[in-house]
């Protein structure tokens, strides 16, 4: 008699981390998705739950609140698929809008069974400017990494972060070179990073590195290319699909804080120099 296999387990999340971290194409059990369960036929989405969502807007340029007035398909029956969508508004600016599209039905129980069709504009993580200046022409391969790794392939995901930090490793070389050289540091470091640019993989590269980063550079006090290093050295082949989405998440985390604290380390020098150049100007009023 054969063995039956497992079902997967569907995981169990609220109805505001459905709509803001659940990508297409994912189902999940959402505990709060209805207001009220009636006896019979039907219940209606819960409108106090406002997700936080990125807003483009001038007037916003960040994460804010959305909260929805407008529902389609607002009546859920209990006896079959249901096919809805469900539109949000910016709080903020009361202008930039976001629709989403799900399937629903019911778990028999108190819970919902929730599957996200799709959304307008696009899910996925916004890029931060300082990454997309750190990554330059290889924005296309990171947009098609970030797209892979919302839709869970984590195989492809991992494959196009590390294709990235292959490309544009003489960039984030020269990038850190910039930063170390502004800070007090001793000149071993800056020696080594100049001789590490010149290897041709990324790994390589960071193999050669023995001197520490300054303390300004590290992320919860470690190298970040070490910690780059350790995901991108592992092989595809060693690890499970589901594997390579972690080490692809953890990738991108990585390098968004590092493109933040290499901007810093700049800017912070930059502001000094004109704040140095700008009093080194002035001249003396002379005494009357």
């Amino acid at each position: 008699m054969s063995e039956e296999k497992e079902k997967p387990t569907i995981p169990e999340v609220d109805f505001k981390t459905f709509l803001e971290e659940t990508p297409p194409n994912h189902t999940v059990k959402c505990i709060d998705f209805d207001i009220q369960r009636p006896k019979h036929t039907v219940s209606s989405v819960n409108e106090n739950i406002e997700p936080l969502l990125y807003c483009p807007h001038e007037k916003c340029k960040g994460n804010r609140l959305f909260f929805t007035r407008t529902q389609y398909g607002t009546h859920l029956s209990d006896k079959e698929l249901n096919m809805n969508f469900i539109k949000y508004t910016c709080r903020n600016c009361g202008v930039t809008e976001k629709v989403f599209a799900y399937l629903h039905e019911f778990d028999g129980g108190y819970n919902s069974i929730v599957a996200k069709v799709g959304e307008i504009p696009k899910f996925g993580k916004r890029v931060p400017e300082k990454v997309n200046k750190l990554i330059k022409s290889e924005r296309d391969l990171f947009f098609k990494g970030m797209a892979n790794e919302n839709q869970g392939m984590g195989i492809g995901a991992f494959s196009y972060y590390r294709r990235v930090l292959d490309s544009q490793k003489d960039r984030i070389f020269d990038k850190i070179i910039q930063a170390v050289e502004v800070l007090p540091v001793d000149k071993e470091i800056i020696e080594e990073l100049k001789a590490a640019k010149a290897e041709t993989q990324f790994t390589k590269a960071v193999d050669k590195i023995k001197a520490a980063l300054p303390q300004g550079l590290l992320i919860s006090g470690h190298n970040p290319l070490k910690l780059l290093y350790s995901a991108v050295s592992e092989g595809l082949h060693n690890h499970t699909d589901e594997e390579c989405l972690q080490y692809a998440q953890s990738i991108r985390l990585v390098l968004f804080e590092f493109a933040e604290r290499l901007d810093s380390v700049l800017k912070a020098n930059r502001d000094l120099s004109g704040a140095v150049k700008m009093l080194a100007g002035l001249k003396p009023k002379a005494k009357a």
